[in-house]
């Protein structure tokens, strides 16, 4: 089950949950556009979705109900904008009307309880997963804030879900690169949500993409790897995953590191087994390749390198890792 924020006008926030949809508009600059699409895909149905409302709060709580789908149909009456990119809900638990201050987030980053919640970034973008135990953070506070049971109301006329999926655009020049980094993320997250990939890096639980760090620089893709035992959840494993779309340098190679270093510092407690590095490129220079196998032969560790391969014919990508 994944959480995810959604930033909202208030304007526009009671006409959302009211109707139980949610949706953003496409971008002309085609880049930002992948972009939009690949921070869409990461969604599925049961995840549970915040709203921030700009200037109030987090509100809570709603459950998805579609993967993500395209529709162009009018939504709301008068309104220019097409808005495309669509996502139904459903209000899930119970009613909470007082929502989480930003000071009581603020206060939870401080604390590195919420990491992954950029509230600079957030106004800049519409959509912002986070992971199971952050959202478990948001619950806890709603809670608290809202001591006394009031049960939800069912939406009416609940928008209708539409069998579209998303339009991701594999186009690639003469030489087979893909031409848009976006949209090998959108594939990528795709294909994760449909629960591919885990012969090759195991059995995974939250799925985020575009996630903000220290740098000034967002990863790529971040998962984390929990299993059931005897009913516990155990989160043993971290991977952290950047793509590109041509050849793959030092300067890729480098920023990765650093990823992994970061994380093992903020959230392995040091133990940098539990972290995983994937690069995903066309394909990866000697220097990068030199890199990995005497770091593997040193430290017992290795970046993993996959190389990716667009399959017109099936409109699909394949993954082989170099050894």
């Amino acid at each position: 089950m994944g959480n995810h924020i959604f930033l909202i006008s208030q304007e526009n926030f009671q006409e959302c949950i009211q109707r139980g949809i949610y949706a953003v508009d496409s971008h002309p600059n085609e880049k930002t556009n992948a972009e939009i699409i690949a921070s869409f895909e990461a969604i599925k149905p049961g995840d549970f979705v915040f709203f921030y409302v700009r200037n109030i709060g987090v509100y809570g709580l709603w459950k998805t109900t579609s993967r993500p789908f395209f529709d162009k149909s009018p939504i709301w009456q008068g309104e220019r904008r097409e808005y495309p990119y669509r996502v139904c809900l459903e209000p899930s638990i119970r009613y909470f009307s007082k929502p989480i201050a930003l000071s009581d987030i603020l206060d939870l980053r401080d604390k590195g309880k919420i990491w992954t919640f950029d509230l600079g970034a957030i106004v800049k973008k519409n959509h912002n997963p986070i992971t199971t135990e952050e959202g478990k953070e948001l619950i806890r506070l709603l809670l608290r804030n809202n001591p006394v049971f009031r049960s939800v109301s069912p939406i009416a006329k609940p928008y209708p879900i539409k069998a579209s999926s998303l339009p991701i655009k594999l186009n690639t020049n003469k030489k087979g690169l893909l031409e848009y980094e976006g949209y090998l993320s959108a594939w990528f997250i795709r294909s994760l949500v449909n629960g591919r990939h885990k012969d090759v890096i195991g059995e995974y639980y939250d799925i985020l993409n575009f996630v903000p760090t220290s740098f000034n620089k967002v990863m790529d893709v971040f998962l984390t790897h929990v299993t059931k035992v005897d009913g516990v959840d155990i989160l043993h494993k971290f991977t952290c995953v950047e793509l590109k779309t041509g050849i793959c340098t030092e300067a890729n190679l480098n920023q990765i590191v650093k990823y992994e270093n970061w994380l093992t510092r903020k959230l392995a407690n040091g133990d940098s087994e539990m972290v995983q590095s994937i690069l995903i490129s066309f394909d990866f220079d000697n220097r990068v390749r030199e890199y990995v196998q005497k770091r593997k032969l040193i430290e017992e560790k290795t970046v993993r390198l996959l190389q990716y391969r667009v399959n017109p014919q099936a409109d699909d990508i394949v993954l082989s890792e170099v050894n």
